[in-house]
């Protein structure tokens, strides 16, 4: 819900829209943390705690107590801690999926490519109106399409290395998919930062617009120039190309590591890890194609 009203919705920026709707996102959880508890439905409804409570388990440090009850800070490979959370269910398999689907098909619709197969002209763009069952089509279509191709990844690794528990496996694999969703995440929404981050510090200043300037920030001028200069052109560009490389390079030695405690024997390991391997690198080409293709 929350992807199809930022990716399909006519007018998700509109003040007024944007407040009822996180009005409503608002009082529906309040109410069912009323009724089934805080921690119950923040640990298995509401998917912003979810996808943070693991997105924070990739980084490279955490908490941990020892036996006299005090914390220390634990340092680790990042995506270390996620070895602590037991299996997912396909529900939570499925939602990890859609992170990075919904992501996904935010960069692929805007392309030439998309656009060309939808009969757009993307030199004449319509607007979302016209494109409303298309892009809602399109985010269903791409998590399916991504389901099944991590799904069928795994039961062939499973296959070949004589590992049937196909479950256990999707439960377990599918947190080294995280390191790639928020990969996606950081490059897809890269420039929205740059931009909005200026709005916020514009708002900042005077946020009940009683014509304050609290920060000193009231008359900055919002600009968009950076995208038209060359050298910061690259530098998104180079930045952004880390960020998936890199999100992939931690998730197949993640990938590796997980199978390494459910898996036996360095073959049967390299047989189970071969297909999800092979699908994240496909995963790797593809956005880093969605980052230098064509787009309106």
């Amino acid at each position: 819900g929350f992807a199809w009203f930022e990716l399909v919705d006519l007018a998700p920026s509109d003040p007024t829209r944007l407040a009822v709707a996180v009005s409503l996102y608002w009082l529906v959880n309040v109410t069912a943390m009323m009724l089934f508890g805080e921690r119950d439905w923040c640990d298995r409804a509401e998917p912003f705690s979810i996808f943070f409570s693991l997105v924070g388990r990739c980084a490279p440090f955490g908490w941990q107590r020892d036996e006299d009850g005090r914390l220390h800070i634990a340092l680790g490979w990042p995506g270390r801690f996620l070895f602590e959370l037991p299996p997912l269910p396909t529900s939570g398999v499925l939602f990890v999926l859609l992170t990075l689907g919904t992501v996904s098909f935010d960069g692929l619709s805007r392309t030439f490519v998309w656009l060309a197969a939808i009969g757009v002209n993307p030199l004449d763009f319509p607007g979302r109106s016209a494109i409303v069952t298309s892009s809602t089509l399109g985010i269903l279509g791409t998590w399916a399409a991504l389901s099944a191709l991590f799904f069928a990844s795994v039961c062939v690794g499973g296959l070949m290395s004589g590992e049937r528990r196909f479950g256990l496996l999707a439960g377990r694999l599918v947190y080294s998919i995280i390191p790639i969703s928020l990969a996606f995440q950081i490059a897809h929404y890269l420039t929205l930062v740059l931009v909005e981050a200026q709005n916020f510090l514009k708002a900042l200043a005077d946020p009940f617009a009683r014509g304050w300037n609290l920060t000193g920030t009231r008359d900055l001028h919002v600009t968009t120039s950076f995208l038209n200069v060359y050298d910061s052109v690259v530098l998104i560009f180079n930045t952004q190309t880390i960020a998936i490389a890199l999100g992939h390079v931690i998730a197949v030695i993640l990938a590796h590591a997980l199978l390494l405690d459910l898996t036996d024997g360095k073959r049967r390991v390299f047989l189970a890890e071969l297909p999800l391997a092979s699908l994240m690198v496909f995963y790797t080409a593809f956005g880093l194609w969605l980052l230098s293709t064509p787009r309106i």
